[in-house]
């Protein structure tokens, strides 16, 4: 795309950044306003800001922010200056605001590299200015159904966007047979990451987000799962499967609130390595990151080294120390990824309080019908629970549920706000864990910064 001359550039990037500026300084991120503010006056501003920058952006449902965080841990890990836009305003005009305010006034790029989230919805947008070196699709589930209109609409704007820019190395998850289907008929290059059979970990199994073999139609067949649809799919009719990886989790040796030990191959070496954070859905992400690093030709044992000291992003995995006790974080949006963060907790065999909070802003969804398809019963059948505190503008809708699911009346608290939540935890003395949908979340870690000291999201 051609690049605004000169004066063009330099208008566009001081509004970027004097919107930003301001914006920051009565305490908000300013994180979309200042990139509608520049390309308002150049939509071609992007093309100029990332000109001969190395991006990988990372799309998919669940691990986006997580991946991102690895990813760039592993290009500071190689010694490479590295962008990363960490306050999560992943629709074109956030991305257009880190990017426009990490250039010179010309618009130069400070940076070499880049790691940039982005919304699945808004990638076919952002590869109208940029083009990535690689992209990575962490996987797809059924998410805000009202926006995206099910999980193929999803596919459909992420294939979109991948036809837009045949020049972008994809980085894809073999066991996800929808994300899989991208490496169809395109002329990419693919690097494939995921879990072998003999992981031997078997969560959730719900195909209602699988789909159909995109070459014949037909239902796949499976000789192991992870979770959900994701595992060793493969297609009786036509014989399509799942690819072999590049990138491969052959074991997971233990895996702990303070993260996991696993054993990743590439390049035909195994290598034990740390991942400093727990589930084994971040076991997934952090095979992306190393795929990712693979994609950008880096040092791949720096890249598996890296991950022994990668911080929790965040609202993710993010943990708080409330006078002593201990609060984690973990941000819940669709059943697939609510129900892995179930398993976790309630693998730990301590009393722990639970803390569900409901919003239905646009930033969540409107629609919070997928709860009904949630495995709630899984964590109020845990007999270390101790306490159900409920929260957000979809309280009652949420408290229904969980006494369908088997609350007991004794367990559940209703919560009228966030300061006499952290109350009620400074009191109870038990470790907690707090799930949050987004715009909860960010309610809710806006209270707990202040009250513990915590950077604000955007920092």
């Amino acid at each position: 795309m051609q690049k605004p001359n000169i004066v063009i550039r330099v208008i566009s990037v001081a509004a970027c950044k004097i919107t930003r500026f301001f914006l920051r300084k009565t305490g908000r991120g300013g994180t979309a306003i200042p990139g509608i503010a520049a390309m308002k006056i150049s939509k071609r501003i992007l093309s100029a800001v990332s000109d001969g920058m190395k991006i990988v952006v990372v799309t998919g449902t669940n691990g986006k922010t997580t991946s991102c965080n690895m990813i760039e841990h592993a290009l500071s890990a190689a010694g490479c200056h590295c962008l990363h836009d960490r306050s999560g305003a992943n629709m074109l005009h956030g991305i257009a605001a880190d990017l426009i305010c990490n250039a010179t006034l010309t618009g130069k790029p400070k940076y070499p590299y880049a790691v940039l989230e982005c919304d699945e919805a808004a990638l076919k947008l952002l590869v109208q200015y940029i083009t990535p070196r690689a992209i990575v699709v962490t996987n797809l589930f059924s998410d805000q159904v009202d926006r995206y209109g099910g999980v193929q609409n999803t596919l459909k704007e992420i294939r979109t966007a991948v036809t837009r820019s045949p020049q972008s190395t994809l980085v894809l998850n073999a066991e996800d047979p929808l994300s899989a289907s991208l490496a169809l008929d395109t002329p990419n290059k693919v690097i494939w990451y995921g879990l072998e059979k003999s992981v031997g970990v078997q969560g959730n199994i719900d195909l209602s987000d699988a789909g159909k073999c995109p070459k014949c139609g037909s239902d796949y067949t499976y000789d192991y799962h992870i979770y959900a649809h994701l595992g060793g799919f493969s297609c009786p009719n036509c014989g399509h499967k799942r690819m072999s990886p590049d990138v491969a989790v052959t074991s997971i040796e233990k895996i702990s609130a303070s993260g996991s030990t696993v054993q990743m191959q590439t390049n035909g070496k195994s290598q034990r390595i740390q991942i400093s954070l727990p589930a084994v859905y971040n076991v997934y992400n952090a095979a992306a990151a190393v795929a990712a690093a693979k994609a950008m030709d880096l040092d791949l044992k720096k890249a598996m080294d890296s991950l022994s000291s990668v911080r929790s992003s965040f609202g993710r995995m993010e943990t708080f120390d409330l006078d002593g006790n201990r609060l984690q974080m973990i941000l819940v949006k669709n059943p697939a990824g609510c129900n892995q963060a179930f398993s976790y907790v309630t693998s730990f065999a301590e009393d722990f309080n639970a803390v569900l909070c409901l919003n239905n802003q646009t930033g969540d969804g409107h629609d919070i019908s997928w709860i009904n398809d949630t495995d709630y019963e899984k964590l109020c059948a845990d007999p270390h629970l101790q306490k159900l505190y409920v929260g957000g503008e979809c309280a009652q809708e949420l408290l229904k549920r969980l006494k369908k699911a088997g609350a007991g009346e004794d367990k559940l608290v209703m919560i009228a706000n966030y300061k006499d939540l952290l109350d009620k935890l400074k009191a109870d003395q038990l470790p907690a864990f707090l799930l949050p949908n987004y715009t909860a979340m960010m309610e809710l870690r806006g209270v707990l910064s202040q009250a513990t000291g915590t950077k604000d999201f955007w920092e």
